[in-house]
């Protein structure tokens, strides 16, 4: 009886404590953040995304004057800032960030963790 009973109660606090192998690697006591403004006739409003492969790390819209600040945990693997609309320039805090195939979103390295977007230009 009291194996049994050892037995249930230290199971279930061993199937707790197991590291979960979905998840993706977060970096202990890390976070990412993003911030930057959009240049266009119709910056206010705009949804902006941070992603961490296909996971949403945090996400936001712009204020009235294109502003946007994002802030989220930290991983091992690049982020990707998604607009969702065409990219035609943009400068970073960062020379590794780079345009996506698509001009839909922009490629963050997993190097850094503070990210600066001065200026984002997109298509009208």
């Amino acid at each position: 009886m009291t194996n049994r009973f050892i037995l249930s109660a230290i199971l279930p606090i061993t199937f707790l404590l197991a590291p979960n192998g979905c998840q993706p690697e977060y970096v202990s006591n890390s976070r990412i953040f993003a911030e930057g403004k959009i240049s266009s006739s119709t910056g206010a409003n705009i949804p902006v995304k941070l992603y961490a492969e296909d996971i949403l790390i945090s996400e936001t819209k712009t204020d009235a004057q294109g502003n946007f600040k994002l802030g989220g945990p930290g991983t091992t693997q690049e982020k990707t800032l998604v607009l969702n609309r065409k990219i035609i320039s943009f400068t970073s805090s960062d020379p590794e960030c780079k345009l996506a195939y698509d001009s839909l979103s922009i490629i963050i390295p997993a190097k850094n963790t503070a990210f600066r977007f001065p200026q984002i230009q997109l298509k009208p």
